[in-house]
């Protein structure tokens, strides 16, 4: 394992980290045998956001036996909602979850502290500028975090971040479609994403690629270190690309690690089998690092793609909308029986969506759910 110095929090993280939001069901075992491959093999960030108690419990056994070895960054502005994930800005909540987490994982601190889902601009005002960045400051001078990162997609708020001078990590969605297109977001209009995708080449797509190359090289400057999360699109990568030019699990690392500012990469994995995939690009030669041929020959249409990052949760009906949309698009592989058995095992079904539309606001890669839900509805309907 390579290590590279995450930014001015002087840590030295491996190239490799861990995702874990993937492991929310996952049993112990599995669990445990991930972190302990993990650990062996040298990768030590890891990054975890989901507030539910039980998945909590999961993860700090899994971490426990390792956790000397391991750079752990958790999230302030996080809380469990009738058992779901719902991001907040209340002090008194994030207080408490906070301290939640701490006790969960026995630890006195973390040593990332990452303000979690900044992407609007009366956000980043309210979360850098406000009451929620005092109890941060707070929090970190109890010694209870080592260091102060943030997690966004969206390029203008990360930039506005790294000037600030207030936080030393910035965990990033970042991968080649993303940075070929440009983030296609739901502040993008229909006719701009339109736009955007008859024409890579035109002045307004190249535009947009030249500004995410300089938010990653005005990271380097200002040593704010990149945790690459995203990296390969939620597996979207492997499959949407032109078919003579599927990525491997290697060369979307390897893209992502070439970037300026880029410490380590966290990808979520489900299995064993997934975290060794991942791990082996620390044996992978040049020759199968190499993404070239994949930037020239493939032109990604990832727009309204569902990442299933959940951050459009809590959903007012309980509608678990990741595994729904997740369960959804496996069934366009053809998997029929399966995937209604999948379905079924969703404790509550898209037919409960009143298109209330909060998780359509709250969505960073504007996502048409609604649509989404109606279609589940259709398929799979009960």
């Amino acid at each position: 394992m390579q290590y590279r110095r995450l930014g001015r929090t002087g840590l030295q993280a491996g190239e490799i980290g861990l995702g874990t939001e993937y492991l929310v069901s996952q049993p112990q075992d599995e669990v445990n045998r991930i972190f302990s491959m993990a650990a062996e093999r040298g990768a030590n960030y890891v990054d975890v956001f989901w507030p539910q108690r039980t998945y909590r419990d999961v993860i700090a056994r899994g971490i426990r036996p390792h956790r000397s070895r391991m750079i752990l960054a958790g999230h302030l502005g996080v809380k469990e909602e009738h058992g779901q994930y719902a991001r907040t800005r209340n002090v008194e909540d994030c207080r408490e979850d906070f301290h939640d987490f701490l006790r969960r994982f026995q630890t006195d601190c973390v040593d990332i502290m990452m303000l979690h889902f900044v992407d609007e601009p009366d956000d980043l005002q309210e979360v850098l500028w406000g009451d929620f960045f005092e109890l941060a400051g707070e929090l970190k001078q109890q010694g209870k975090a080592r260091s102060i990162g943030m997690s966004c997609h969206q390029i203008e708020t990360g930039r506005a971040a790294a000037e600030s001078g207030l936080v030393d990590v910035i965990m990033f969605s970042l991968n080649p479609a993303f940075d070929v297109l440009g983030h296609l977001s739901s502040q993008h209009s229909d006719q701009q994403r339109e736009s955007r995708l008859e024409d890579l080449e035109s002045d307004a797509a190249q535009m947009m690629k030249e500004q995410r190359r300089e938010f990653y090289r005005l990271c380097a400057r200002e040593d704010v270190a990149l945790v690459a999360m995203k990296i390969f699109a939620a597996g979207w990568l492997f499959s949407a690309g032109s078919l003579n030019r599927v990525p491997t699990t290697a060369q979307c690392i390897q893209y992502a690690l070439s970037q300026p500012a880029v410490a380590t990469v966290v990808p979520g994995v489900r299995t064993l089998a997934e975290c060794e995939d991942v791990l082996n690009f620390v044996d992978a030669d040049e020759q199968a690092r190499d993404y070239s041929a994949i930037i020239k020959d493939n032109q990604w249409d990832l727009s309204q793609q569902c990442m299933y990052c959940s951050h459009c949760q809590p959903c007012p009906e309980d509608i678990d909308i990741a595994a729904v949309i997740r369960t959804l698009d496996n069934a366009r592989s053809g998997l029929t029986h399966r995937i209604r058995k999948d379905y079924r095992n969703i404790e509550v079904s898209a037919e409960a969506c009143t298109q209330c539309g909060v998780c359509q606001q709250r969505c960073p890669f504007g996502v048409p759910v609604i649509e989404r839900m109606e279609e589940a509805a259709g398929v799979f309907g009960r």
